[in-house]
């Protein structure tokens, strides 16, 4: 599993509980098909609110990114519509 997605530079700053629920997406998630991982987008997003919390645009690309790097060209093109509708 590629864990380049934790360099990037806004993570540095984010909630610390915020970075561990990501985490845990990514990694549940990396490597199934776009009609599995959605549920646990849904899911998480749920969670987050019970926490008060939500993700930025920016923390969405970087799980969106990460999670695309196990998918196929189609659902490569499909997630990006999603996020083009989420964002």
């Amino acid at each position: 599993m590629n864990q380049n997605w934790k360099n990037h530079p806004a993570l540095k700053t984010i909630d610390q509980k915020k970075l561990e629920i990501m985490e845990l997406l990514v990694s549940q998630c990396q490597g199934k098909s776009l009609e599995s991982v959605l549920p646990d987008l849904m899911a998480t997003s749920s969670r987050l609110s019970e926490l008060g919390l939500s993700f930025t645009n920016t923390e969405t690309s970087i799980i969106i990114d990460a999670l695309k790097e196990g998918m196929t060209p189609e659902e490569q093109q499909r997630i990006d519509m999603i996020r083009n509708l989420i964002m």
